[in-house]
């Protein structure tokens, strides 16, 4: 439902279609953007990895869209990774549209093989806000790389990494 611009009454009656129209319609149509939201929890039966230098697909299923009004949309992800070498970096990065949100490298960069943590699952977070998303239907997806012969994993068969998107 479309936002309705509020009208000016000036010497005329309130109808019941005035009421709806501007009141009603323009309520829903609030509501309708606090609702909008989209998600991908993931599961399977072996965990994921890439040893890729150059940012790739985590998972088709870390792939979500979600149809926008023009607002802002926050976008999250919660999971439990693994590097199997120490002191190599594993970055995380968001396409928008088949587009890196950011050109570099990315969201987040961590060194889960540091301290003696190599093969030691540990748990990763982030939050990001994506701005100046035209209204209309988007795709995020996540991708992730690595360096010098690292593989790095996301654990799928006991743990379930979310992936999110809402729209603020």
């Amino acid at each position: 439902m479309a936002w309705t611009s509020p009208k000016t009454w000036s010497s005329e009656p309130l109808t019941s279609s005035d009421l709806n129209t501007y009141i009603r319609d323009n309520q829903d149509h609030l509501k309708d953007r606090l609702d909008n939201q989209a998600s991908a929890i993931l599961t399977g039966s072996a965990a994921l990895s890439t040893g890729s230098e150059a940012f790739v697909d985590i998972d088709d299923k870390l792939s979500i869209s979600l149809t926008t009004h023009g607002g802002d949309v926050l976008v999250g992800f919660t999971g439990t990774i693994k590097s199997s070498l120490e002191f190599r970096p594993v970055y995380i990065n968001l396409a928008v549209d088949g587009v890196h949100y950011f050109a570099d490298d990315g969201i987040v960069r961590t060194m889960i093989g540091s301290g003696g943590y190599k093969n030691q699952p540990l748990p990763l977070c982030f939050v990001v806000l994506v701005t100046g998303l035209d209204a209309g239907a988007h795709n995020f997806k996540l991708r992730w790389k690595t360096q010098r012969a690292n593989i790095v994993s996301i654990e799928i068969t006991s743990l379930h990494p979310q992936f999110w998107a809402k729209e603020l």
